[in-house]
């Protein structure tokens, strides 16, 4: 069962809006390398043709060599083995692209912060690394120069596949900056790997995960290295130029956080399939289960959708933000969020109005930022999204996802609403009917709303 959620919810992550940005990228990053393979296949068909047949004969091959890869003597041999090749390529390339982004997105995910830890080395390293390979990449596909150097390792592990093995090493480029939205199957995984809790059943869980998020990243892959094959056969050195350019462009957006601002304004088209695998997730079943043993009651109750779970446990935070400690009013608001989760980027803005309209009768908002990934432990990096979003309520630093676990979230963002009493009232995902629940509630506390 929880290998099935985990391929639905890897499907799901694969075409929801927040992989927009890496998508460019992927698909002219197929379709642009398909020259440097190419070329590499033609020059060796012209060498073997020349060799097998000329050479026979006593003749200097070199009488038939006008340039690299263009050969008067055996055209047709040589075009035999360019087409016998080609159809291998077309798909070969996109499946090493997409193998190699998958294979570090989920290294990254599940090992990459505890490795950091380990070697006492910044958790932003994997990250900035990620941005500069990815710029490096795109400077290579417009400067072939430069793209033979970096081709160069590849080409020592695979030399007759030059092209198309260097097409891995562009997937762990890519992978590394690739942040999808973390639904309930993604945000297990985390959680676990953050508690070191990595059983075989998250293991199975990230592969299945793995295998599900890859197949639309695929058919995108393939889409393009197809594009070239088909229609861009004169126009490989404008395509490679085209790839780098989104390959430099990916690079200084991530650099930047600006595809957060196209990610906003697309609507959250998978919300309603993403609801679909809570409910499983919920009950346990993409929980390691010693996870769901450790869980406090609250926890239980709260990841159940109860009502009924008691008083909100208090926030044990590393650090607090706008704030010197943990405040207290007659209806609080506890909203866990990450930096890098373009819902919680969407949401934002709706709870920090909730929050100025009613902040002066009686509510108080609490922002816990959980990290989704590891450059987001640096408070440096939570201060610069506080900034950028306008927040002013108190925000909670929760590097290792203490808090996010004694609440029993199950996903980024997630919202606990407690009355004065501080038993817990609603637990959601946002901002619909939040505003009314706050003002029933301050009323029932007994504050004078204005209408």
């Amino acid at each position: 069962m929880f290998l099935l959620l985990g391929l639905l919810g890897g499907f799901i992550t694969g075409i929801s809006p927040c992989i927009l940005p890496v998508l460019p990228a992927l698909f002219l990053g197929a379709a642009g390398g398909r020259d440097s393979a190419s070329s590499s296949n033609e020059a060796g068909a012209a060498r073997s043709s020349v060799s097998s047949d000329e050479a026979k004969a006593g003749v200097d091959p070199s009488l038939f060599r006008l340039a690299p890869g263009v050969n008067l003597g055996g055209e047709a041999q040589k075009k035999a083995a360019v087409a016998a090749q080609s159809g291998e390529s077309v798909t070969r390339r996109p499946v090493l692209i997409v193998l190699g982004l998958v294979t570090s997105f989920m290294l990254i995910t599940v090992a990459g912060s505890a490795l950091l830890s380990l070697l006492n080395l910044p958790q932003a390293l994997i990250r900035w690394t990620g941005i500069v390979l990815l710029l490096a990449v795109g400077i290579g596909m417009i400067v072939p120069k430069m793209m033979e150097v970096l081709e160069r390792p590849f080409a020592r592990l695979a030399p007759r596949t030059t092209g198309d093995s260097a097409g891995f090493g562009l997937g762990l480029v890519l992978g590394a900056a690739f942040v999808p939205c973390a639904g309930p199957v993604l945000t297990s995984i985390i959680v676990a790997s953050s508690s070191g809790q990595i059983t075989w059943h998250i293991i199975g869980l990230a592969i299945s995960f793995a295998i599900g998020v890859s197949i639309p990243l695929m058919i995108v892959a393939i889409a393009g290295s197809g594009v070239a094959a088909r229609f861009l056969k004169t126009r490989q050195r404008p395509l490679r130029i085209a790839a780098g350019v989104a390959m430099i462009a990916l690079a200084l957006g991530i650099a930047t956080d600006a595809p957060m601002a196209l990610q906003r304004m697309i609507p959250d088209y998978t919300a309603s399939l993403e609801a679909g695998t809570e409910g499983a997730c919920e009950d346990g079943a993409c929980e390691p289960e010693k996870e769901v043993e450790a869980s406090t009651d609250f926890a239980q109750c709260a990841r159940g959708g109860a009502k009924d779970c008691g008083v909100m446990p208090t926030i044990q935070a590393s650090e607090w933000l706008n704030s010197l400690g943990q405040p207290s009013g007659m209806v609080t608001l506890v909203d866990f969020w990450s930096s890098s989760c373009t819902n919680c980027q969407r949401e934002i803005p709706e709870l920090e109005a909730i929050y100025e309209k009613y902040k002066d009768y009686g509510l108080v908002v609490v922002g816990v930022h959980s990290p989704q990934q590891a450059y987001e432990r640096d408070p440096a990096v939570v201060n610069a999204s506080i900034d950028k979003l306008g927040i002013t309520y108190p925000v909670a630093l929760d590097p290792d996802l203490e808090a996010f676990k004694a609440y029993g979230a199950t996903a980024w963002p997630t919202h606990y609403i407690a009355g004065a009493d501080g038993q817990l009232v609603a637990v959601g995902r946002g901002t619909k009917g939040v505003e009314e629940q706050i003002r029933t509630l301050l009323t029932q506390a007994g504050a004078s709303l204005p209408d």
